[in-house]
């Protein structure tokens, strides 16, 4: 059976079809991908600081936190479908099971690959690195499985916040370090804690947007719990304080790197950034996501440029 004409479709619908590279493609969501690539470069920065980066297990280490990432995202893509969350009232972009362009199973054995995938770099980094390595990285994929899927899906509960957090920030930051390193400093901690706050803050955006949908399915997020004006503040502490964390380490801890400094250089783009989540909703908050997601990346080059230099 063709994949694209799995479900019924309107002749209207079938003309907009992408083709079936355009619809695997955007399953991906690659707009939010640097979510998982920046937290492993800047890992990657504090290791090459040292002189302990190696470039086995640190590549292992970016595919199977890409693939990690791209499990969560399928799962969130079926599981949404599913429960009825993602409907033709979705204002958020084109979800490829909602619009029919693949079944619900061909999204789910995707899902299976990349968790297979994901699961065997991790098999690797643990006979290189230690079971603690193993420990985060079962956390890491139990999370993006979880967040969406199961009895009583993590995001359904409000909890998804927290999750981004030590996922694709000290999750990210600290086991790309590890993995190198085979220890764990505080200067790596704390920028784990800053990549976490601005990988909340895209989760936020996705948030608000959705909170009217999310509301009606029981999906209670933070926002749907505390409301927009909630989920704007939210946002704001959250990019302000991965901001705000480096000036911190500058100022407390006994090095006084000034490295931390170089990601002062991000602060118009969070500040456009921020003003944008007080002024639009809806559909408006759609570019929004990928842009948290890029300023997430200049964070961590900026940071990783700031120790490398």
């Amino acid at each position: 059976m063709n994949p694209l004409l799995s479900q019924p479709s309107s002749p209207a619908l079938l003309e907009a079809t992408p083709s079936l590279a355009r619809v695997w493609w955007l399953a991906l969501r690659p707009k939010t991908l640097t979510a998982s690539v920046a937290p492993t470069l800047l890992g990657w920065a504090f290791a090459w600081s040292e002189g302990v980066w190696r470039p086995v297990p640190a590549f292992a280490f970016l595919i199977g936190f890409v693939l990690m990432q791209i499990v969560s995202n399928l799962v969130n893509d079926y599981s949404d479908f599913e429960r009825g969350a993602d409907t033709a009232e979705r204002l958020g972009p084109a979800r490829v099971t909602q619009k029919g362009w693949l079944s619900a199973r061909q999204v789910a054995s995707a899902a299976a690959l990349a968790f297979t995938g994901s699961f065997l770099s991790l098999l690797f980094l643990t006979q290189e690195g230690s079971w603690p390595v193993f420990a985060g990285g079962a956390f890491c994929l139990a999370g993006a499985v979880f967040y969406s899927a199961g009895p009583v899906p993590l995001g359904y509960l409000g909890l998804g916040d927290m999750l981004v957090l030590l996922i694709f920030g000290l999750s990210g930051v600290c086991g790309s370090y590890v993995v190198l390193s085979h220890h764990v400093t505080q200067e790596v901690m704390l920028a784990g804690l800053s990549m976490g706050l601005i990988a909340a803050g895209i989760l936020a955006v996705n948030n608000l947007r959705d909170r009217d949908t999310d509301k009606v399915v029981g999906k209670n997020t933070l926002v749907v719990r505390f409301g927009r004006r909630f989920g704007q503040w939210e946002y704001t502490v959250a990019v302000a304080g991965a901001f705000l964390i480096p000036v911190l380490a500058w100022l407390l801890l006994p090095e006084h790197r000034s490295g931390w400094l170089l990601t002062l250089g991000g602060l118009p783009l969070a500040a456009k950034e921020i003003r944008a989540i007080w002024k639009e909703d809806g559909s408006a908050l759609n570019p929004h996501l990928g842009k948290t997601a890029g300023l997430g990346l200049v964070f961590s080059l900026l940071l990783s440029a700031g120790f490398l230099l």
